[in-house]
């Protein structure tokens, strides 16, 4: 059997993503890379995320 393991990474060029709330303002948000994203996690057999995994939002449909 073979794996295949895929990392998805959010970066900036000053090293800060979130605002002083902890969120990202949504003007850094684009649309095409969520998507992207999203469907990435929706293929996926299992998932390994960070505390904010469930603001997405086909998050309470994944198998935990």
């Amino acid at each position: 059997m073979t794996y295949r393991f895929i990392g998805y990474a959010i970066v900036s060029e000053d090293g800060m993503l979130a605002d002083a709330s902890g969120r990202i303002p949504p003007a850094l948000i684009v649309k095409a890379d969520q998507e992207f994203f999203m469907r990435g996690l929706d293929a996926a057999a299992a998932l390994v995320h960070g505390k904010n995994s469930a603001e997405q939002p086909t998050s309470p449909t994944r198998r935990r």
